[in-house]
């Protein structure tokens, strides 16, 4: 992929800049080279630019013994570039998984990677960039590295092909998508799924807030402290949680640092969870429920990919355009009254979905 063409959707296109704003670009070191490009492409523009860098090795063993202020806290220097900062953009990482079982308990918390921690750090930095309505960016197309995929049993290569080609999709054809599907998913009618691998699950709405993932950065969302991240594109609401019934079944395999689950099919009753089998990994989905706090095995929520750019077999199975997604655990990030402290989720193809009797999508077309 082009470079070139990447600035411009990130610059122009998602973050819509103009009239010499102020950017900050953050980056880890092993994304230093994309991060200098994009810099590089502010300055042409005109925009003022800072360009800052974080060493993977060194955050690390700050995490594990460095003093919690550094990361509860966000430093004046930090505080003061905020203040006079229009756009926000960040590269994830580190490029490694992050070995939490060396990092002491207390300190998880702590770690802010994705600004949308529950922690002190978090809420002090969106309290300056929600006054200022700083655009935030995130690039989680930068997680593709060869050491992750070698934890997910991923072909790095492909896999960071794919997440690149994610982010170049019609931003603002997404949105138009989701905010046509939007409007028919927020009220109480009943949703019924079904697939021609086995999947027929009905469950109710209950005048939820539907999230519209387009990956454009608006003022609108710059003002409530939303992030957006690249690759985007789905759209997700929760549902009344006791009311699912019936079967699902995740035809897709499922990459997770625990290993690979194929053909997991899950059977609710009341919302939760009553059965499961899978053709691979089964104890890789029950030791990943079992070691969440709370609701893990009750019904979250659902969503639809609604980006043309993805494919399914790699991290972004939730926004490939066609697939639908069904959750459990935590969900009260997404307005839901799940008690947990993670959520899990993952994604079917040739769905057909009905709401109200109206048909939403069929066999994995939207239609809208």
């Amino acid at each position: 992929m082009e470079r070139a063409a990447l600035a411009h959707q990130v610059l122009d296109v998602c973050l819509g800049l103009k009239d010499s704003k102020k950017l900050w670009i953050d980056t880890w070191n092993h994304a230093l080279e994309l991060a200098s490009y994009l810099g590089s492409e502010a300055d042409r523009r005109g925009y003022p630019l800072l360009l800052t860098t974080k060493s993977e090795e060194e955050w690390f063993h700050s995490l594990i013994e460095g003093p919690l202020e550094a990361f509860e806290h966000v430093p004046p220097q930090q505080a003061a570039a905020l203040e006079e900062t229009d756009a926000f953009v960040f590269t994830l990482g580190p490029s490694h998984p992050i070995p939490w079982n060396r990092v002491p308990a207390g300190r998880h918390k702590a770690a802010t990677i994705w600004f949308l921690e529950d922690n002190s750090f978090v809420k002090e930095w969106m309290a300056i960039a929600m006054r200022r309505r700083v655009r935030m960016l995130g690039l989680e197309a930068t997680l593709a590295t060869p050491a992750r995929a070698q934890a997910l049993s991923l072909e790095p290569e492909a896999w960071s092909e794919a997440m690149l080609e994610g982010c170049m999709a019609d931003y603002r054809e997404v949105a138009d998508r989701g905010l046509a599907l939007a409007p028919l998913l927020g009220g109480t009618e009943e949703v019924h799924v079904t697939s021609p691998h086995g999947t027929d699950l009905r469950f109710r709405l209950d005048r939820r807030r539907v999230i519209v993932n387009d990956g454009l950065a608006t003022e609108e969302k710059a003002a409530h402290g939303q992030v957006v991240f690249l690759p985007a594109g789905d759209l997700e609401v929760t549902a009344e949680e006791e009311s699912a019934e019936g079967v699902v079944v995740y035809d897709q395999p499922i990459h997770s640092a625990g290993g690979a689950i194929e053909r997991l099919t899950l059977s609710l009753s009341e919302g939760r969870i009553v059965k499961a089998e899978a053709n691979i990994g089964l104890e890789v989905f029950e030791r990943q429920v079992r070691e969440g706090e709370g609701d893990m095995d009750r019904f979250a929520f659902f969503g639809f990919g609604l980006n043309p750019r993805l494919r399914h077999g790699f991290t972004q199975d939730d926004k490939v355009l066609g697939g639908l997604t069904i959750g459990f655990g935590r969900n009260r990030d997404k307005g839901g009254m799940n008690r947990a402290n993670r959520d899990w989720w993952a994604s079917m193809t040739q769905a057909t979905v009905t709401v109200g009797g109206r048909i939403v999508m069929e066999a994995g077309n939207l239609p809208v």
